[in-house]
């Protein structure tokens, strides 16, 4: 039996909250020592400060991928972690 791997890679830091501060005005507006408003930021910069109310839960955005990968026949065999990376080992036969 042959075997062909896929290895998809996630950026996982669950170390600090990055990700919402750069897209939250107000904590830009602090760094900022208030120099530039909460409103005034999000105004100039909507694709920046855009609310993302329709975006799926992550742990539903993994979901949909597996699905769209097992319709291709891939199978996820094991993930691995290392340091702030996360790796979904696939794998479908070969034939």
């Amino acid at each position: 039996m042959k075997w062909e791997y896929h290895v998809v890679h996630l950026n996982v830091d669950d170390s600090s909250n990055k990700s919402s501060e750069v897209s939250n005005p107000e904590v830009a507006s602090e760094k900022l020592k208030g120099s530039l408003s909460p409103g005034f930021l999000k105004d100039q910069f909507p694709d920046q400060y855009k609310e993302n109310e329709n975006s799926d839960h992550p742990a539903i955005q993994l979901s949909k991928f597996l699905n769209k990968k097992g319709l291709d026949q891939w199978e996820l065999s094991e993930s691995i972690r290392i340091g702030t990376m996360l790796f979904l080992i696939m794998k479908r036969q070969v034939e």
